[in-house]
């Protein structure tokens, strides 16, 4: 279990290594330990517990399957299986749909994501999400665009090669007089032999 709890923190600190926006961010959470928690995401309810140090990078992560007790300094950020299936269905929607610009941003909260804690260290909890969300959405766009743009090619490299059920009826049935014609000329040529 220690290997796993290393590699989470590693992976955290990786992303936030690259990140200043996020590490200036997570620097004001500095001392104080986050708890994110999916109660009813999991067969068993899970928390991860990370320990933000001075610098803003996870200094340790515990991985739980306990409820952690009340104390100072503790932000308690809760993921419910309703929130990630909004979410995934927005993304969803968002990335299937070509015209609809994922733009129009609401606040997450009250939307299955819940954050207890100090006042001021839930502003930095949401500051923190919506740079999240907001990266998560460019990229999304940016597959948007090429999807949208690999469509358009698509459309003028092969639109005069795909027909349409109608066309292809209508086709079938002047091959089919085509056909019939040439078996009555063959017909015809073998009986004045």
């Amino acid at each position: 279990m220690i290997g796993l709890r290393l590699t989470v923190r590693d992976l955290f600190n990786r992303h936030l290594e690259n990140d200043d926006i996020l590490v200036e961010q997570t620097k004001a959470l500095s001392g104080k330990q986050v708890i994110v928690s999916v109660s009813d995401l999991l067969s068993a309810p899970m928390s991860l517990n990370l320990k933000i140090g001075a610098d803003g990078l996870v200094d340790d992560v515990v991985i739980s399957d306990k409820v952690t007790e009340e104390a100072e300094q503790i932000i308690r950020i809760t993921v419910t299986k309703k929130f990630v299936q909004s979410r995934v269905a927005k993304v969803a929607s968002e990335f299937l749909s070509p015209d609809k610009d994922s733009t129009d941003q609401k606040s997450l909260f009250g939307q299955g994501l819940k954050v207890e804690g100090d006042v001021d260290d839930i502003q930095v909890i949401g500051d923190i999400v919506e740079v999240i969300v907001d990266r998560i959405v460019g990229r999304l766009n940016s597959i948007k665009l090429i999807k949208t743009d690999l469509a358009k090619g698509a459309g003028l490299l092969f639109g005069d090669l795909i027909v349409g059920r109608k066309e292809f009826d209508q086709q079938s049935r002047i091959l089919s007089e085509i056909i019939e014609r040439l078996k009555n000329i063959e017909k015809d040529f073998n009986v004045s032999r």
